[in-house]
């Protein structure tokens, strides 16, 4: 009986021991949101770093397009960090889920951020770009489950898209992607 005893303490021990390290040594999410940002920052600080500061004051300054432009203050408060909102194309999806027997008809207003100073460059490559772009959103709308779209801030579908939008552009130009009149409904 005493070995048994002893046997569940030590058993228990080791649990919890796993379970307190599991605690100290996991990121929670807000963590490891901080540090996905953090890389962000460090990758568009050294693609910078070969232009100087002239040339990005100089760059990006102008061209007022179509694109619903709004100058916002960037994540570290600069003056060179403004950002300016850019159209990626609305969207009317519809995507067949023969598991559920259910078919979902997905409709939304895609939008970007891109730093003022990449504005050009981010015009250039979109107009290249602008079909695989629209290709691969509509790929990861239709790849998504059901939990991903039920999800209000839409969050892993964003960094999804975001992510291989940057992919596709070969630089990290979008800074965020934002769902405007996003809306679906099982037919």
């Amino acid at each position: 009986m005493v070995k048994h005893l002893i046997v569940a303490i030590l058993v228990a021990v080791v649990i919890l021991t796993e379970c307190l390290l599991a605690y100290l040594l996991i990121p929670s999410r807000s963590d490891l949101e901080a540090w996905a940002k953090a890389q962000a920052s460090q990758g568009h600080a050294a693609s910078d770093a070969g232009h100087g500061d002239a040339h990005a004051q100089d760059q990006g300054h102008g061209g007022h397009g179509s694109h619903g432009e709004q100058g916002k203050s960037g994540h570290d408060g600069h003056e060179g960090d403004k950002e300016i909102e850019v159209d990626l194309g609305k969207y009317n999806i519809m995507v067949h889920q023969p598991t559920a027997n259910m078919t979902l008809r997905i409709n939304f207003h895609l939008i970007g951020t891109v730093r003022e100073e990449d504005h050009h460059e981010f015009e250039e490559l979109f107009g290249k770009h602008q079909h695989r772009l629209r290709d691969l959103a509509i790929f990861e709308v239709r790849s998504s489950q059901m939990e991903d779209l039920t999800d209000p801030g839409l969050g892993l579908l964003k960094r999804r898209i975001l992510a291989k939008s940057n992919e596709l552009f070969g630089k990290p130009l979008l800074r965020s992607v934002v769902f405007s009149d996003f809306s679906f409904l099982e037919q």
